[in-house]
């Protein structure tokens, strides 16, 4: 069994699951993709493997993989969720609202503002999560001259 995948059998178990076959496919398909996958892309891979697998098992796990911290789901607003798998406590992404590249930043980025809040707020076990959606330099200059083009037609 991979590291990753017996470290996550570990916090399952802290939290009172199991590893069952679907959590481990499900589990294994996200880490094996060493990106974003959306839930539509876990569901055909899942199913390459083994189609019984249904899309209320892929949320179901999704939903608990989340709750232990084993994956992270990112999103833009309007945009279908993306899942990753979770390495380290802060997860911080640049993307490309254009071509969707996707950039991910140094945990150091935010320095130490999780112990920040917890010493201001007071509130605990915090884990953070940035996602900052922009233009990558090639899309911003394909924007800029679309947008040089329009203003000369007018």
């Amino acid at each position: 069994m991979q590291p990753f995948i017996q470290a996550s059998n570990a916090i399952l178990r802290q939290h009172g699951y199991r590893l069952t076959p679907q959590r481990h496919m499900i589990l294994c398909v996200i880490q094996e993709a060493g990106g974003h996958l959306s839930i539509d892309q876990i569901l055909e891979r899942v199913q390459q493997q083994n189609p019984y697998v249904s899309l209320s098992t892929i949320y179901r796990t999704i939903d608990l993989l989340k709750s232990v911290d084993l994956i992270h789901e990112s999103h833009l607003p309007g945009e279908q969720p993306m899942y990753e798998t979770i390495e380290g406590h802060a997860h911080h992404h640049l993307i490309c609202r254009r071509c969707r590249a996707t950039i991910h930043l140094d945990q150091e980025l935010l320095g130490n503002l999780n112990e920040q809040l917890q010493k201001q707020y007071q509130f605990h076990g915090i884990s953070l999560g940035l996602v900052a959606a922009g233009y990558c330099n090639n899309c911003w200059t394909i924007l800029q001259q679309e947008q040089n083009s329009n203003l000369e037609q007018e």
